[in-house]
């Protein structure tokens, strides 16, 4: 079975799902799965985990993300993308400068509605399957962070706008408030994602490409799951303690360190551990093992 993460740079028309589906059919396994979906319309990059570097899906999902959005104001549509049909218009024009003072605003914590036309479940069933059944229910306000907005390029009705943001924020509904904010309307005429935490697009293999690129040439493009969690601090320890943190044991270390650590044991990485004190004496412990051989 073969471990790592795969960068995958999806075309539009194609489910993040599908994308999933090419790289199991690729590398002939079952264990494969994406750290968070992107839009049937939006491309850019997919992080696909294979093996045990599924382990780190969670940790992949909560890093901040870049994406290049094609705003066209003026419009508004039912799934506040390309896809869906126009229900309302203005007239109305903006300038550039209208634009960035108002893009200013959505600098840190904002709070956002999630679009009915989405994933989120609700009550077990997804927003998308009951728009489509033209239901429209409440939806709880959630909190994210924009850590970055910026005009690239402006040329109305189209502004190009590249956003830097956390989990669980929605480009979709983004653009759709800073067109209410500016007295219009506003929809995504196109979306990519550039980068995932320290991962970036121009290193990623195209998705129409994966069931053409010879398997060795796949192996040899794996990323190792420890890429994923570079947040935590690298310990290092000796191999005489190899078997015993491996099979859960709880081992005393020298140096003052507390919380989750990236092990590594002959410059390999092993995994996550948590180092902790007790009765005045420090202590490491295996909380998620990556180890594979």
């Amino acid at each position: 079975m073969y471990s790592g993460i795969l960068i995958v740079d999806k075309e539009e028309g194609i489910s993040s799902a599908r994308v999933v589906s090419l790289v199991r059919a690729a590398f002939n396994q079952k264990k494969v799965g994406h750290t968070g979906t992107l839009d049937l319309e939006a491309s850019g990059l997919l992080p696909i985990v294979l093996g045990k570097a599924t382990k780190v899906s969670d940790y992949m999902m909560e890093k901040q993300k870049t994406y290049i959005a094609k705003a066209h104001f003026g419009i508004k549509t039912d799934t506040l993308d390309r896809a869906g049909e126009v229900i309302g218009r203005s007239d109305k024009v903006i300038s550039k400068e209208e634009l960035e003072a108002v893009l200013e605003n959505y600098k840190g914590e904002i709070e956002q509605i999630p679009p009915m036309y989405s994933a989120l479940k609700v009550n077990g069933k997804k927003l998308y399957d009951l728009a489509r059944e033209g239901q429209t229910i409440d939806r709880k306000r959630r909190k994210v962070r924009i850590y970055d907005i910026k005009i690239i390029d402006f040329a109305f009705p189209l502004a190009t706008i590249e956003v830097t943001c956390s989990k669980g924020t929605y480009i979709r509904t983004l653009i759709d408030d800073i067109g209410e904010d500016l007295g219009t309307l506003a929809y995504v005429k196109g979306l990519r994602r550039i980068r995932v935490g320290n991962f970036l697009v121009e290193d990623a293999i195209k998705s129409q490409d994966i069931m053409e690129t010879d398997i060795e040439d796949l192996k040899a493009m794996l990323k190792g799951p420890d890429l994923a969690l570079e947040r935590y601090e690298r310990y290092d320890l000796d191999q005489t303690y190899f078997k015993k943190i491996i099979n859960g044991m709880t081992v005393r270390i020298p140096d003052k360190n507390q919380g989750l650590v990236r092990l590594y044991i002959d410059n390999e990485f092993i995994g996550l551990a948590r180092a902790f004190l007790s009765k005045g004496e420090y202590f490491l412990k295996m909380e998620k093992v990556f180890y594979d051989r």
